[in-house]
């Protein structure tokens, strides 16, 4: 019921239990250790069977770390020192559940941009995201193995993966390139997600709807930055 879009409170108005009863049945059961590698396995195969059954096969790995760490994990050079701080905005990953494929987006800036001395907050205001394609997670090492996926790819203008403050032209912030870049992954690949689209639309307001074209909201849907379709 999630998959469909509906919110706890409508799912359990559909099954006439409480919202806290659909609460507690998301609780993580608790696990004994010796029995924790077993659950890893079928939760896994879980991902897959449910996804196969959609037909999609890409699911979300999470949006729990920040772009930082996710270089780190594949191995992408920093553009930076640690010394002067670490890419603290959002990142994140989709796998691919048949082939292990990846793909992630990222950026090497902070929210503020990247380092700059000459200016009084010690930062450019000027960032942009990254979206690469990893064909499959060696951790540490598996950078040199990645491409680049062009907004263009996704159907979307150049140019909008840039974002901050610092520039001529007015830029969105690092937030909204990041929302605008996820929506056009998930609509390109199909990515399957149960939580969404109405999470997102409740929890994070923003420049662009998740899933406009399955969610049947195309028209309300803000286009920004979309390529014209003929």
């Amino acid at each position: 019921m999630r998959a469909e879009g509906l919110s706890d409170r409508k799912i359990a108005t559909e099954l006439g239990i409480s919202k806290s009863s659909i609460r507690a049945m998301s609780a993580e059961p608790t696990v004994d250790p010796a029995d924790r590698s077993d659950v890893a396995r079928l939760a896994h195969q879980v991902w897959v069977d449910v996804a196969d059954l959609a037909g999609e096969r890409f699911v979300v790995e999470g949006d729990d770390i920040p772009s930082f760490e996710r270089m780190a994990a594949h191995g992408i050079e920093p553009a930076f020192p640690a010394s002067l701080g670490h890419a603290d905005t959002t990142s994140r990953e989709y796998v691919q559940m048949t082939t292990g494929e990846r793909i992630l987006v990222f950026s090497q800036s902070r929210w503020s941009g990247f380092p700059d001395q000459s200016v009084e907050s010690g930062w450019d205001h000027r960032g942009s995201y990254l979206v690469h394609r990893c064909p499959g997670l060696e951790p540490g090492v598996c950078a040199e193995s990645h491409t680049v996926i062009r907004p263009a790819d996704l159907g979307l203008d150049d140019g909008v993966e840039i974002y901050g403050s610092g520039w001529i032209d007015r830029k969105p912030t690092a937030h909204q390139v990041w929302k605008l870049l996820t929506a056009a992954i998930e609509e390109c690949f199909e990515v399957f997600d149960p939580s969404y689209p109405e999470l997102e639309l409740r929890r994070r307001p923003g420049t662009t709807l998740r899933y406009p074209i399955r969610a049947g909201r195309r028209d309300a849907a803000t286009e920004v930055g979309r390529t014209p379709q003929s």
